[in-house]
């Protein structure tokens, strides 16, 4: 990396954490334009939140996009019914971010503090439900996972790919990850592997994959189970994730 493109890549660090409060001011406008069920609140609220959760990750402010990450997820789940406790909440996620940069000065603090925050304002949001992030490319497939578990009293999250995946699961807590061995991009063993050797928050999660593929898996990643992609799929599936999700109690 050159020493011009070092002093330039600093000089855009600053300019947004300068930036900052600014932000945080339009995002607070955006809470309350959702809460008053304004025409677009949720589009433009969820456009600022993944605009600065993309600047945190550019100009490796971690902490900030750990808590876009969880404060996207949130809005996503509430939009339909925003009201004032779902507001207050909003507010919090703001005010989070407006503390990880001082007032006076640059540098980040309170990262354990915030990440304490974090967990509570998760765990709360769930009304005591475990949160299941999916992973499955089949839009079929999807659907009949959302379908199966609607009525149980789980938070499930659906994704598709192996790469989005890991990135969400690097900033954002779950209770268990259910992933298809199959994906288009980084394949369910090498997102396994990865978040194993990380020190996120999901370093130890409970995973249980999805396959077509008899080949055996490693056993260092330890699978709580592997759920072979046969007609006996989704009650094979429901009874692993209960099971797994009822030791977590």
């Amino acid at each position: 990396m050159s020493a011009d493109f070092t002093v330039l890549l600093a000089e855009m660090q600053a300019d947004f954490v300068d930036e900052l409060p600014d932000r945080c001011d339009r995002l607070e406008e955006g809470v309350m334009a959702l809460e008053s069920k304004q025409p677009g609140a949720f589009d433009e609220l969820y456009r600022q939140v993944h605009s600065l959760k993309g600047s945190g990750g550019m100009f490796g402010i971690g902490i900030i996009t750990t808590i876009c990450h969880q404060f996207e997820s949130f809005i996503s789940e509430t939009s339909t019914r925003f009201d004032r406790k779902s507001a207050s909440t909003g507010l919090a996620y703001v005010d989070l971010l407006r503390k990880t940069i001082p007032a006076k000065g640059r540098d980040i603090s309170g990262i354990a503090t915030t990440e304490q925050a974090l967990e509570r304002m998760r765990v709360e949001s769930l009304y005591g439900r475990a949160s299941v992030l999916l992973v499955e490319p089949s839009d079929t497939l999807r659907s009949l996972y959302k379908d199966m578990f609607a009525n149980q009293s789980i938070q499930v999250f659906l994704m598709e790919s192996g790469l989005a995946t890991l990135e969400r699961m690097l900033h954002a807590p779950f209770d268990l990850l259910v992933i298809s061995r199959e994906l288009p991009d980084l394949n369910a063993i090498a997102v396994v592997a990865a978040l194993r050797e990380s020190r996120c928050r999901n370093s130890d999660i409970p995973v249980i994959l999805v396959s077509s593929n008899p080949a055996p898996v490693p056993q260092h990643l330890n699978f709580k189970a592997v759920v072979r992609r046969d007609p006996k799929l989704l009650p094979t599936l429901s009874r692993h994730v209960t099971e797994t999700l009822a030791k977590r109690a």
